[in-house]
């Protein structure tokens, strides 16, 4: 396992509680009280957390970043700056954010902002106040107001998470009344999408329904077709087919994961596979047409399995705990540690890969094979929180590196390969926000 430290970093929000000459003393960078709650990136992936089959396909990656402060901040993150900022984006905390996919194209007008040109035009996003919001990023005079927003039709719903599927046309909504609705975002009025809420699925799930995924698989002959899952606090997961006319008839399997369900998502070759990551964090991946289980990688003792896979790399903390909490999974280039115990990639073939972390801030990305945990890479110096989320971006010469976003306010990003100079976080104080430019690492003291 390589200990590697972050790429570049920036502070999403400092604290405007404490004058400019105080900061210096008091690590304000890590105490502006604000979280990064979801972040999600533009490189052109279907899935959230896919790396990309062909990364040099993207012109430049942002990154979205949902802050506790209920704002959205853009990121240009091949350089490091910020290209859009949306104040008060929603009444609530925002639950999670999306970009669209590259090929959804509208025929927008209006002033247009030159610095997005290179970049997904709209963004999603969900948000406990019960509304769900598209934004033009082309726009100038971006706000809450200039969104599309369509409100939940149930009184104080909440809209917990939300994907994106056929193109972007069609959204679904996972809400806090045990429903997932559907959102129409087709270009057919003008140049304005409808955004009418066009149905709900109201059986499949009892309590919060906390992650949808929409996902292209194929069968053995080579047919694709477009299915859903969603899962939900109450330890249900559910495959849909979206394209038939009822609830009943879209149903294709249930598989009882028998805990709260936190994160899922589709891996394979044809996406034959899901995992499930529980609140209790224990993890398990299914076959989900057949409805069966295929492994509880480590049943409810996975955090002690995967610390041990640390300790016997050197890596506990003071005799206690490397892993604590588990942050999401990725379908992602085969990766593994070459004789000087720096992470390879494999363009030709993919597997599961798992990140988890400790209070601490640090994550630790493992391989997941059928027999097998393997701890690859120990992200280390990055975070003084827990981390929320995490993403992959293109690097801008063809390959991809990953972005994470924890509750220190900072978005870190990482050369796996552990070749490149790292940076650090700035630290200059500009009216209490971030100017949001990387800068070159120098002395810290307080590390």
């Amino acid at each position: 396992m390589k200990t590697i430290q972050p790429y570049r970093a920036v502070v999403t929000s400092f604290s405007s509680s404490l004058a400019p000459q105080q900061h210096q003393n008091t690590g304000f960078e890590y105490d502006s009280g604000e979280y990064i709650l979801s972040i999600a990136s533009s490189s052109p992936s279907q899935c959230h957390h896919d790396v990309v089959a062909d990364a040099s396909s993207a012109t430049n990656s942002c990154v979205a970043s949902a802050l506790s402060n209920k704002c959205i901040v853009i990121y240009d993150s091949k350089v490091g700056q910020v290209i859009q900022r949306i104040e008060n984006a929603h009444d609530g905390p925002i639950s999670q954010v999306s970009f669209f996919p590259w090929e959804y194209s509208t025929a927008g007008g209006g002033e247009t902002n030159n610095q997005i040109s290179n970049h997904p035009p709209l963004l999603i996003s969900a948000s406990q106040d019960g509304t769900v919001k598209v934004f033009d990023l082309r726009t100038k005079a971006l706000s809450s107001s200039s969104a599309i927003t369509t409100k939940l039709a149930l009184p104080n719903e909440q809209a917990l998470c939300v994907s994106l599927g056929y193109g972007g046309t069609l959204a679904a909504v996972g809400t806090s009344k045990a429903r997932v609705s559907f959102l129409d975002l087709r270009y057919t009025s003008g140049t304005n999408a409808t955004g009418a809420l066009m149905g709900s699925y109201v059986d499949a799930h009892t309590e919060e329904v906390t992650q949808v995924k929409f996902e292209t698989v194929s069968n053995s002959s080579g047919q694709t077709k477009t299915v859903l899952a969603t899962a939900s606090e109450d330890g249900l997961l559910s495959i849909h087919d979206p394209s038939q006319p009822s609830e009943d008839a879209a149903l294709l399997s249930t598989l009882n994961i028998g805990a709260p369900l936190r994160h899922i998502g589709f891996f394979g070759p044809s996406h034959e596979g899901i995992y499930a990551l529980t609140g209790n964090e224990t993890m398990s991946v299914w076959h989900w047409d057949s409805a069966q289980k295929v492994s509880d990688v480590g049943g409810m003792g996975l955090r002690g399995l995967l610390s041990n896979a640390v300790g016997e790399n050197g890596f506990n903390h003071d005799g206690g705990s490397s892993v604590e909490y588990l942050v999401g999974c990725t379908w992602a280039n085969n990766m593994h540690c070459d004789q000087a115990n720096l992470p390879q990639s494999n363009p030709a073939s993919k597997a599961l890969h798992l990140l988890a972390g400790n209070s601490e801030g640090d994550g630790y990305l493992f391989r997941i094979d059928a027999d097998q945990i393997t701890p690859l890479v120990h992200l280390k110096g990055g975070h003084r929180g827990c981390i929320r989320d995490f993403c992959w971006i293109d690097n801008g010469i063809g390959g991809q590196r990953l972005m994470t976003g924890a509750e220190d306010a900072r978005l870190c990003e990482w050369d796996l390969s552990g070749t490149s100079p790292a940076a650090s976080v700035l630290n200059n104080y500009r009216g209490g926000k971030s100017s949001g430019k990387f800068t070159k690492r120098e002395d810290d003291s307080r590390r």
